[in-house]
């Protein structure tokens, strides 16, 4: 079964072939996602300050034909948005085919069609400018998540660590997030994960890390966690999962995918930092 994208991810594919007015549309409707669709036309294009009829262009460029439908198109996403694990559960064992089938299939599915989908939603153009600050010896990298997206966190922060200088993991701690905004500032990347249950903890950091002018690229779901208000740049994939719990694999392999690029971008400048590192192992 394919999955439906969302307004978000629809949004996001088309950015590189939308006009400068559409895509402020599209950034302000990203920003406020998805209370700034829910508002009448006339406010959301006082949000991106264009004209109503741009905000019709710009949805009939993703394929809505009017205002009440994209607004119908976000109360489902709202209702998706807020569902238990057991309710995900249900609703996928649903909707299998056949039932009764063996675990590993049905895992191999759902996770090509995850990896698959969040490739396919990830604007080139977005994706370059991440790896080029992550590469950038200049600006220092801070990475962070919640109880479970900080595994990423801390994955990506292993990763960047071997190939240039100057990467934190912000620990789960409230002091550790406290300690990290006291050295934040304008020259450094704050790289955000945060899925479905957001945690408010990590909105409140990006928010905090955002207003001390830092640089923040965040990774989401399809829904969008309340920190995309706060990002400079923003990456969505794909949650579904076999189990009642939503995946992180499709996460998992862009930011495998961030890490590649960073190499390609340094070249050979990291191979002494990890002949070391070996070294000393």
């Amino acid at each position: 079964m394919t999955k439906k994208r969302t307004l978000a991810e629809a949004l996001k594919m088309s950015l590189d072939v939308m006009s400068p007015s559409e895509k402020k549309v599209a950034r302000a409707l990203i920003a406020e996602y998805p209370v700034a669709g829910l508002e009448p036309v006339a406010r959301l294009a006082d949000r991106a300050n264009v004209s109503a009829p741009t905000v019709l262009r710009m949805l009939a460029r993703v394929g809505i034909q009017s205002y009440p439908q994209m607004q119908e198109l976000l109360r489902e996403e709202i209702s998706e948005r807020t569902t238990s694990p057991i309710d995900q559960y249900e609703t996928r064992a649903g909707e299998r085919a056949v039932p009764e089938d063996h675990t590993i299939p049905r895992a191999n599915d759902v996770f090509v069609r995850g990896i698959t989908g969040s490739f396919a939603a990830m604007p080139v153009s977005e994706f370059d400018r991440i790896v080029e600050l992550l590469a950038d010896p200049k600006r220092r990298v801070w990475a962070v998540g919640g109880r479970y997206s900080g595994l990423l966190a801390e994955y990506l922060a292993l990763h960047l660590r071997l190939l240039r200088p100057d990467v934190q993991f912000v620990g789960r701690a409230e002091s550790d997030k406290s300690l990290a905004l006291l050295d934040i500032g304008p020259r450094d990347v704050l790289v955000a994960f945060d899925y479905r249950r957001y945690q408010d903890a990590t909105v409140e950091f990006v928010a905090r890390a955002k207003a001390r002018r830092a640089t923040t690229v965040l990774l989401t779901d399809p829904w969008l966690s309340p920190a995309a208000k706060h990002a400079d740049f923003l990456i969505s994939s794909g949650v579904e999962a076999p189990s009642p719990f939503d995946s992180l694999v499709p996460s998992l392999a862009l930011v495998e995918a961030l890490v590649a690029g960073v190499v390609e971008q340094l070249g050979s400048e990291p191979l002494g930092r990890i002949q070391a590192f070996d070294a000393w192992e």
